[in-house]
C-alpha cells in the first residue's frame, strides 16, 4: 500500500529545508568575496527565512482545521528529516572546513541544492493526496525563483 504524506508532514520537510537552505546561503555568503554574490547570497538567505515562515503560517492554519500526519510518533519525525536530508544532501562539514571557493564552484553548488530541493518536491507528489498539492506547488513555485536568480547571476559573469 503506498502511504502518503499529509500536509503537516510536506510542510515540516519544507520548512527543514528553507532552514537548511538559510544555513547554507549565510555560509557561502562568509566564504565569498565578490560583493554581488555576497548580496545575492544574503538576499537568497533571507529568503529561505521568509519561505519558511510562510510554510510556518501555512502550517498553523492547517493545524486549525485538524491535520492527520501520515507518521505522527516523534521517530517518524526523525525520519522525515532523515529521508529529505539524503535527498538534498549539504556535506556541513565539507563547507565549513574549506576556505576557497572559486565563484562558479559556488554558483554550481547553489544551483545544484536549488535543483535537488525542485527535484524533491516533484518526486513527492506523487505521495501527496490531491487537496494538498496547492501547498506543494507553492513550495515548488517558490524554489524554482530561486534556482532561476542564481541562473541569471551565472549568466551576467559569462558575459
Amino acid at each position: 500500500m503506498l502511504r502518503m504524506f499529509s500536509s503537516q508532514d510536506l510542510l515540516e520537510m519544507a520548512m527543514h529545508i528553507e532552514e537548511e537552505g538559510e544555513r547554507f546561503y549565510k555560509l557561502m555568503e562568509s566564504k565569498v568575496e565578490d560583493e554581488n554574490l555576497k548580496r545575492l547570497f544574503n538576499y537568497l538567505a533571507v529568503e529561505e527565512q521568509r519561505h519558511a515562515l510562510t510554510f510556518k503560517e501555512i502550517y498553523s492554519q492547517i493545524e486549525k482545521e485538524g491535520f492527520i500526519s501520515a507518521y505522527p510518533d516523534e521517530e517518524a519525525n526523525k525520519y522525515l528529516h532523515a529521508f529529505v536530508d539524503s535527498q538534498v544532501f549539504i556535506d556541513w562539514d565539507k563547507l565549513s572546513s574549506r576556505t576557497v571557493w572559486n565563484l562558479m564552484e559556488v554558483l554550481d553548488l547553489a544551483i545544484g541544492l536549488e535543483k535537488d530541493s525542485i527535484l524533491f518536491y516533484y518526486e513527492m507528489e506523487k505521495y501527496i493526496p490531491e487537496k494538498d498539492k496547492v501547498v506543494l506547488h507553492e513550495i515548488i513555485k517558490q524554489e524554482k525563483a530561486h534556482l532561476s536568480q542564481l541562473t541569471e547571476f551565472k549568466k551576467g559573469i559569462k558575459s
